[in-house]
């Protein structure tokens, strides 16, 4: 359940905001001024941050430039000052988005919902990118020998992409695949072994029987 932030010194349009947001299935805290929506920043993850320009002490585009500095929550500023001018400072002190006041509901919601949609993909591939990265560091450590070496790179070169017995045995043993060699399979064998050995999956091997092998980056299961 995605945290929204709501930081506006009108506290009826707070109210209604957060009545709203609640019915979509967010949880919402409301503050009343820049200040507090960095107070309670520092205490609590916050998935999306509603930030008003006109605030008392604080201006949102201060309240935003601080948000920047010390978070990487995306910024969606509500105001009444929508000329190109206010806009542009917007988005230059790290909005992510800009919705004049006063807004459409559904308009906004739309707005939320892009955002964090976009934010999650962000964040899943980024996890994707340093999990496939941790594992190629930990393939180049294991104690391969040098025609295991050969094997485990070809199939890394094309993750996902079935490679067949035949092709892997001209390509990296150098010969011709004949009906009893199972040296192959042998070879293998020993890379999964010691895959296994150094806290990876096996798994990262795939057999597609009567076809050949192919390296997974992920996995199920």
């Amino acid at each position: 359940m995605s945290r929204v932030l709501v930081v506006d010194d009108d506290t009826l349009l707070c109210q209604l905001l957060e009545t709203v947001l609640q019915e979509e299935g967010y949880t919402v805290t409301c503050v009343h001024c820049g200040e507090s929506a960095l107070h309670t920043m520092e205490k609590t993850s916050v998935d999306l941050v509603l930030l008003d320009v006109m605030l008392p002490n604080l201006n949102g585009m201060q309240v935003a430039r601080r948000i920047c500095q010390r978070f990487a929550t995306p910024i969606l500023m509500l105001t009444a000052l929508n000329d190109d001018n206010s806009m542009l400072e917007g988005y230059q002190a790290g909005a992510d988005q800009y919705i004049g006041k006063p807004f459409n509901v559904a308009e906004l919601l739309m707005r939320i919902k892009a955002i964090l949609r976009r934010v999650g993909l962000e964040r899943h591939r980024q996890t994707m990118c340093s999990t496939v990265q941790n594992i190629s560091d930990q393939l180049e450590s294991l104690p391969l020998t040098g025609t295991e070496a050969e094997l485990l790179c070809y199939l890394v070169k094309s993750p996902g992409m079935v490679i067949s017995k035949a092709e892997l045995q001209t390509e990296v043993l150098k010969k011709e695949l004949s009906p009893y060699d199972r040296n192959l399979d042998m070879h293998i064998s020993n890379i999964r072994r010691k895959l296994v050995e150094a806290g990876l999956s096996k798994q990262h091997i795939k057999t597609f029987r009567g076809k050949g092998y192919s390296y997974q980056e992920a996995f199920a299961g």
